[in-house]
């Protein structure tokens, strides 16, 4: 089975609605999550399983035949923390989330000057990378491009969340809950 765009899975990313109703309820089960957020047993089970190995939840196993009952034991915030099942943090769209960042503090830059300022000892931006993203923001509106350069327009900044390029090719804004733009709307007058 193909995996919903995020826009369709219950409004918003499923690790981020099982966060929020685990910053609600501070005590559950695994159960009582699925229940609330209306996504399947075995993401929310994998997520509780992740965040327990990871330190963020602690379990208190119950005498046999119950379930186990978890609690929140380090609330990190409102973005929900990126581990896999077993624990590990999940760096997939670091890059993103970095050139997002850069992108504020530089106000206008070239892809190579943006491909160094959000690359890390731990993650490295390609010139090839930013140029893409870039491209994709100006489509959806947050970018103006000028010869080689992009200028970030300090109106377009939606929130803390990067802006994602979707598989189809569409831009999804997890602050604004939406879709900024679509390829098969056509490019902008941008570019």
């Amino acid at each position: 089975m193909a995996l919903k765009p995020m826009d369709k899975r219950n409004g918003r990313d499923s690790r981020q609605a099982v966060w929020e109703a685990i910053r609600q309820l501070r005590e559950f089960t695994v159960r009582e999550l699925r229940n609330k957020t209306l996504l399947t047993i075995e993401s929310v089970r994998d997520y509780v399983l992740g965040l327990t190995a990871a330190g963020y939840l602690k379990a208190y196993p119950q005498p046999k035949g119950f379930v186990t009952v978890y609690a929140l034991s380090n609330d990190v915030g409102a973005e929900a923390p990126r581990v896999r099942k077993d624990g590990t943090p999940v760096t997939q769209g670091d890059g993103r989330k970095n050139m997002w960042e850069a992108m504020r503090i530089l106000r206008t830059f070239t892809p190579r000057e943006l491909a160094v300022a959000a690359s890390m000892p731990d993650c490295l931006v390609k010139e090839s990378t930013a140029a893409d993203y870039a491209k994709h923001l100006c489509h959806a509106g947050y970018l103006r491009k000028f010869g080689d350069s992009y200028m970030f327009l300090p109106t377009a900044y939606t929130g803390p969340l990067a802006p994602m390029i979707q598989r189809t090719k569409r831009v999804w804004d997890p602050n604004q809950q939406k879709v900024r733009w679509r390829s098969d709307e056509g490019v902008s007058d941008d570019e």
